[in-house]
């Protein structure tokens, strides 16, 4: 798949999600429209910006596009003033267990630059909402869109990895092999052992959540996009077999 431009999520025409590189590692970053002059960015990365603008007319004033930024935990930051730089009109959102250290490497100057998802929501378009899953120390944010009575689309960050090749890039090999962190659908010991502070309250609510959620589209913050009718059982294996 082609690396940073933006594709349309099947079946959901609202969703685009982009790929970049950094460092060495497929990343993605979500973007929800809302309307035509405003839109949800999810974890946004310098180099899919340049492809964002161009899909607006060149006489059209930027100050009118209205972008709200979730970053999804206290480590995803990094492409998010160079967003800031070109769309004036931005609002950050985070979880509260995120924003300390974000203000800390500069991402607000203060709290009251960056709102607590937990009190206060960007505009969703129907069926979406925001999940915490607990026991993350950088203070993960997911959000889910209810698709179907029964089904539903996880936008998730660092807890779920889907490579679906190790790398060709041989620092990134190594780092991939012994961090058992692909091919395929992975939780790393990365996560396992440094990004989890509680593995056990984590897999007791991300096993409930399975149950009630049935996810069968998963958008990892690293990886590529998995859309199965298997998810579930997928996702409840590598919970119950890494955690």
């Amino acid at each position: 798949m082609k690396k940073n431009i933006w594709h349309p999520l099947n079946s959901h025409p609202e969703i685009q999600f982009g790929q970049y590189i950094v460092p060495n590692f497929v990343s993605n970053s979500v973007c929800i429209t809302i309307n035509k002059d405003e839109y949800i960015l999810i974890s946004p990365g310098e180099p899919l910006l340049a492809a964002f603008r161009n899909q607006f007319d060149s006489a059209q004033n930027l100050q009118d596009i209205k972008i709200h930024i979730i970053i999804p935990n206290s480590f995803h930051y990094m492409g998010v003033a160079a967003w800031q730089a070109v769309f004036e009109n931005t609002r950050l959102y985070a979880s509260l267990e995120a924003i300390p250290r974000l203000i800390e490497k500069g991402v607000a100057v203060n709290s009251s630059d960056i709102f607590n998802l937990a009190q206060n929501q960007p505009p969703w378009p129907q069926d979406y909402s925001v999940l915490f899953p607990p026991g993350h120390r950088g203070g993960d944010v997911w959000v889910k869109k209810q698709d179907t009575k029964n089904t539903s689309t996880w936008i998730t960050c660092d807890s779920f990895l889907n490579y679906e090749r190790v790398s060709n890039q041989p620092v990134a090999r190594f780092m991939q092999k012994i961090l058992n962190a692909a091919p395929g659908l992975k939780i790393s010991q990365v996560i396992k052992w440094f990004i989890l502070r509680d593995k056990k309250s984590f897999k007791t609510w991300v096993l409930e959540k399975l149950k009630q959620d049935n996810p069968t589209t998963l958008i990892p913050a690293h990886g590529e996009v998995n859309q199965s009718e298997h998810l579930k059982a997928e996702l409840e294996r590598v919970v119950l077999t890494r955690l």
